[in-house]
């Protein structure tokens, strides 16, 4: 029998080009991912990887700006004369800016199985396209697809006009920061407004039963007793519905009274939490800066993840060890 060696050189190096072909779609996929998604990171890994860095910022400079024209432009054609005299730039605008969202959509649906909240070809996808984000780019551009197929569907497209607003806001970091303040402080969030709903039903109640009799109309049911104590207890006081009888006239400025000690609350609450936020924030970055061990073990999981090379890593280990 023999043996073609050629064949067989052959066939072990189609074998073998099969893992480093799917190292390389690895890495790709996850410069992808962090370009569209970039996670916090270290010192080191923001020099190790200082180009992907720099590519990142442009593409969500990019896109930030192509939302902020997108703003501009729903602001623009908002006046009927001014969308009648450049509809065609306006809708040329919607087009292109839809295509790109449509890219970024199908890039990061690509790229996100590197994260291991998102394993699985199918279900870490699907778990993905659920997320904030991408879900808010979904409802942007299927309206604008759908669209040939519903000629009426007007309000479809308003919706998506809506949710292009909405993204501006999932895109600038200082939504990420106000959400997390009110996680932090969402069980003193939850007691506060209970204490808030409360006293709306009951001085909506009180209203009712005392100012229906005299007036009927306005004070018609305890949901519309309910407005005029919204108003009230916030101290907006738009002045539409006003008590008329004395006892209604003394119920009500005792609720105003009531309104600016309870409906303050949340706000001084919200108040504390950034400001609790701000100085964690400063803390934190001096903390980092300051503590070699964290970015050791910051570099020991780059090492161990394939980012930096072993010599890479000597190299900053030893710069970090003469910190300590």
């Amino acid at each position: 029998m023999q043996i073609d060696v050629h064949s067989w050189g052959a066939l072990f190096r189609f074998k073998t080009s099969k893992p480093r072909m799917s190292k390389q779609n690895d890495e790709l996929k996850r410069r992808v991912y962090e370009i569209f998604q970039p996670a916090p990171v270290g010192e080191a890994r923001i020099a190790a990887r200082r180009r992907d860095v720099s590519t990142a910022i442009r593409v969500r400079f990019f896109l930030m700006a192509l939302i902020w024209v997108l703003v501009g432009v729903i602001i623009l054609a908002s006046y009927s004369d001014v969308y009648q005299r450049y509809h065609n730039l306006f809708n040329a605008v919607f087009a292109f800016a839809i295509v790109v969202f449509t890219i970024e959509l199908l890039l990061r649906l690509w790229s996100c199985t590197v994260d291991p909240r998102f394993r699985g070809p199918i279900k870490g996808r699907l778990k993905c396209l659920f997320t904030t984000s991408l879900l808010i780019n979904l409802l942007v551009i299927v309206p604008f697809y759908a669209k040939p197929l519903f000629p009426g569907a007007d309000v479809f497209i308003n919706a998506a006009i809506i949710l292009i607003i909405i993204k501006l806001l999932t895109y600038s970091s200082v939504f990420k920061f106000v959400i997390d303040v009110l996680q932090a402080k969402k069980n003193e969030l939850v007691t506060a407004l209970a204490i808030d709903l409360i006293l709306l039903i009951t001085f909506s109640s009180f209203m009712f039963i005392i100012e229906h009799g005299s007036d009927p109309r306005d004070f018609s049911s305890i949901p519309a007793a309910g407005w005029w104590a919204a108003q009230t207890l916030t101290t907006v006081g738009y002045g539409d519905l006003v008590p008329t009888t004395p006892l209604g006239q003394f119920l009500a400025v005792f609720a105003m009274f009531l309104g600016i000690a309870t409906f303050a609350i949340p706000i001084a609450i919200i108040g504390a939490g950034f400001t609790e936020a701000f100085e964690a924030r400063r803390g934190g970055a001096g903390k980092q800066a300051a503590d070699p061990c964290k970015l050791l073990g910051n570099l020991a999981d780059l090492k161990e993840q394939g980012v930096i090379t072993e010599e890479e890593f000597a190299a900053k280990k030893q710069e970090l060890l003469t910190r300590l």
